[in-house]
């Protein structure tokens, strides 16, 4: 038996080894632009059709033109399309998460059409490297959401001050494009994508002197004050509708706590309406994406207000003293060439004031692995699946809790703890 256990420690060693090498070679190799053949049919062609069809896609605006850093609010996980889409005549390097540069058949085209890996809400100097290359050697377009993730809200997300220092730094103009829209038909949680309207505008906000004359309070001002949107309040303006029969789900594997009877994890959907299984109030999405609620009491107009409300409550908690969030949970990692992240390990994952610690098995062996908490950021989300943490030794670490459900109180704790450390 000691036998057997030494040999899968040294096999896994050897695949970790393998897959270090890897990484550390696909990182390294030399950056280069966008491929013209691949990437002018793709965007100008298929991603224009598909947003003018399926997502009634509309831009204005100012053309962009290298070198440049382009940036966006992020409101759903096709906002990539809309901006390769909408912003011409350049031809943009994305800044993709390594996540997708594992997928076997995903990653050739991402390096065809020149797109950069970068590991979230961690240091990647390598990523900084490459968009260096590329806008001040290549005078290309380097395409960032700052946001770092589909925070889902309807509004926009906390945006870090390293943004700021990237303008600094890189000393080239500044584009941003507002994305509205497409958290309505194509919500972060929804099931199923549905067609109502989604608006690109794009202008420079910082031109080449101003990249380096003006403060990092002043750059994040620009920003802010442009990205800035609520969902609603473009509904309201553009009076589009939403048709479908199904708007509601998906909706409670974000929306998880009960406006009535403050019972989490019980809400349930079913065509367009959500409703707890505890006390039974109900809600209908209608076509403006607004809820009409069951009864005399009514709680939110729309999903935005909810997750303020659920976001609210989740801080409270972690406020006190003796927060703590714990779970079972199963270990995950992504490897180059699986279309996904692979299960290596179960154990015990413990959140509190002190950080983030698992205690379990990863490829056989007993691990203890602890994260302060000022270097995470934020666990991010896949909703109604899993949460993940930066990268650690060349992996992305997800974590998959016994309700999968729950990943968005996960999600939303570490971001108020996060905040709450940063004031």
């Amino acid at each position: 038996m000691p036998n057997e256990t030494n040999n899968v420690e040294v096999l896994a060693s050897k695949n970790e080894n393998k897959e270090k090498k890897a990484l550390v070679k696909h990182k390294k190799a030399l950056q280069k632009r966008p491929n013209p053949f691949l990437y002018y049919p793709a965007a100008r062609i298929y991603a224009r059709l598909l947003c003018k069809f399926k997502f009634n896609m509309v831009e204005s605006g100012e053309r962009v033109k290298g070198p440049a850093l382009l940036i966006s609010n992020h409101t759903s996980n096709d906002d990539y399309k809309f901006i390769a889409a909408a912003v011409r005549p350049a031809r943009i390097t994305f800044l993709v998460t390594y996540h997708f540069f594992t997928f076997k058949k995903l990653a050739p085209w991402l390096n065809a059409i020149g797109a950069i890996p970068k590991y979230q809400f961690t240091t990647d100097l390598e990523a900084m490297r490459k968009i260096q290359y590329v806008v001040q050697k290549e005078k290309g377009v380097v395409y960032i959401a700052p946001e770092g993730t589909v925070y889902g809200s309807g509004h926009l997300g906390y945006i870090s001050p390293a943004i700021a220092k990237m303008v600094r730094f890189l000393k080239v103009p500044v584009y941003a494009c507002k994305i509205e829209g497409a958290g309505l038909g194509n919500a972060k949680w929804s099931v199923h994508k549905h067609k109502g309207k989604v608006s690109i505008q794009t202008k420079k906000i910082i031109d080449g002197a101003e990249s380096t004359t003006l403060t990092t309070d002043q750059i994040m001002e620009r920003i802010t004050s442009y990205l800035t949107y609520n969902e609603f309040d473009f509904q309201k303006r553009e009076n589009f509708k939403i048709k479908g029969d199904d708007k509601a789900l998906g909706f409670e594997t974000m929306f998880y706590k009960c406006p009535s009877c403050g019972s989490e994890f019980k809400l349930r959907t079913e065509g367009n309406d959500v409703y707890c299984s505890e006390c039974g109030t109900r809600a209908t999405f209608q076509d403006d994406f607004t809820f009409k609620w069951a009864g005399d009491k009514q709680y939110f107009e729309n999903y935005s207000q909810w997750y303020d409300w659920q976001y609210d409550a989740v801080r409270k908690e972690v406020e006190k003293p003796d927060f703590k969030m714990e779970a079972e949970v199963d270990y995950g990692i992504d490897r180059p060439g699986v279309d996904n992240y692979v299960k290596v390990g179960h154990g015990v994952l413990t959140f509190t004031h002190d950080g983030w610690d698992y205690n379990g098995t990863y490829m056989d062996r007993q691990i203890h692995e602890h994260d302060d908490p000022l270097t995470v950021f934020i666990a991010t989300l896949k909703a109604g699946k899993h949460f993940e943490l930066p990268n650690r030794d060349g992996h992305n670490r997800v974590f998959y809790p016994e309700d999968a459900n729950t990943s968005m109180k996960w999600h939303l704790a570490s971001l108020a703890l996060s905040e709450s450390l940063k004031q």
